[in-house]
């Protein structure tokens, strides 16, 4: 067996960049919004009073809430977004010999669970105007092995559904939304996650909102799927549903494999999580609406900055701005976005991200490995985008500092 070593083979920190640190006048948090004392009461009350701490009323109830929040038709909590994103790959049925198209730009937890069932992930490129995948990118990817899309509401920003799913029925393929960074997004209104057969939701820490650190969501359009997923979720346990004189014979649970050749797993979130799901779940809208007021006034802003510029919003998508992602156009300059970078972190100590990785161009962006990856506007996208920081909790002061400080940093390259 090859064993792989690490560079640095024990890993204690955070590799997001979010978190305060020493000396920025605006971090980049590493929550997007802080718990209120009724959601700090409903994680205690469940500690004290539960009578479980897992598989409860609590879950039932949260699954229930985001049914009637989204619109979905079936919903399961889970303990974080990459076993919902797995659990979609079980479902699919995906398998060595299958292709699989999954957006290059994307975090690798998209990826990974796809990857694992020994299917083919094939890269899309980017729209450049969208900054997302769409279907003309995902159609350029289609071969007669293609049994799944993947698409990626990335940054809260929606995807242009409605082409998707007419690719999807030409080419009697499934459609997975990853929502993990959108949960309240809306497509024509309908939230995101709903659209296609599976959508997958993050609760992590990160996230729009987070049941204490991690969490998840997976919701499923059919109910031949559905009805498997518990199963898989927890270990192929379920109740007997025929009356027994003996609740204890045969054994107070069955036990069953739901798929052929599919060993089920352990996915299930704590009972204290889906409380403070369900209370998080009201005040969502709330969240996403300062989230969208901190980024349209950024946009806004710098309208009139022709060296930044921003995502195409199309009629009747609703992003939610999980952050608000920039691309700076030096070109005219003589300039990088690496030096734009340098003034508005070291000089106006605004802690600005740049996403994910990239490697290789041979190679998707931050998977080496996983196959080639011809996406030329990706490429083209790449070293030029940025991020600024987000949070709930930001004032319109700091807003209109990182505006100001974006001007004045155009201003100084110019010299």
């Amino acid at each position: 067996m090859k064993v792989v070593h690490m560079e640095n083979e024990i890993k204690t920190d955070d590799a997001s960049g979010r978190g305060v640190v020493e000396g920025y006048k605006i971090a980049f948090p590493a929550m997007l919004f802080k718990y209120n004392q009724e959601e700090i009461d409903v994680v205690v009350d469940v500690m004290r009073n539960t009578n479980a701490m897992t598989q409860g009323k609590y879950m039932r109830q949260f699954e229930e809430d985001f049914c009637t929040y989204t619109g979905a038709k079936h919903s399961f909590a889970v303990d974080n977004a990459t076993n919902a994103l797995r659990l979609a790959s079980i479902l699919a049925g995906l398998e060595q010999g299958n292709e699989v198209i999954i957006p290059a730009y994307t975090f690798c937890a998209t990826a990974i669970p796809f990857g694992e069932t020994g299917a083919k992930i094939v890269w899309a490129d980017i729209d450049p105007e969208s900054r997302l995948v769409s279907a003309k990118t995902i159609e350029e990817k289609v071969t007669k092995n293609t049994k799944v899309f993947v698409v990626v509401h990335l940054l809260g920003m929606p995807v242009d559904m409605d082409p998707v799913m007419e690719l999807a029925k030409k080419y009697k393929c499934l459609v997975v939304e990853d929502c993990a960074q959108a949960p309240g997004a809306e497509y024509k209104s309908r939230k995101v996650g709903t659209i296609g057969d599976f959508g997958c939701f993050s609760f992590h820490g990160a996230k729009n909102i987070t049941t204490l650190g991690e969490g998840g969501m997976l919701t499923v359009k059919s109910y031949e799927y559905a009805k498997i997923v518990s199963g898989l979720r927890h270990n192929g346990c379920r109740a007997y549903n025929e009356e027994r004189k003996r609740y204890w014979v045969p054994a107070m649970s069955d036990v069953d494999i739901d798929i052929d050749g599919v060993w089920p797993s352990n996915f299930c979130i704590g009972e204290a999580q889906c409380a403070l799901g369900s209370k998080l779940l009201k005040r969502l809208d709330k969240i996403n609406a300062k989230l969208i007021k901190n980024a349209t006034r950024i946009r806004r802003g710098l309208s009139d900055v022709p060296e930044i510029t921003f995502p195409e919003i199309k009629k009747g998508l609703k992003p939610v701005y999980h952050v608000l992602v920039g691309k700076f156009n030096g070109s005219k300059l003589e300039k990088t976005r690496d030096d734009f970078m340098d003034i508005m972190v070291n000089k106006f100590r605004i802690r600005m991200i740049a996403w994910l990785r990239r490697d290789d161009p041979a190679d998707p962006p931050w998977a080496p490995g996983f196959g080639e990856a011809n996406c030329p506007n990706l490429e083209a996208y790449w070293d030029s985008s940025f991020s600024y920081p987000q949070s709930s909790d930001f004032t319109d002061e700091d807003i209109d500092y990182m505006i100001d400080s974006t001007k004045k940093a155009i201003a100084l390259l110019k010299l």
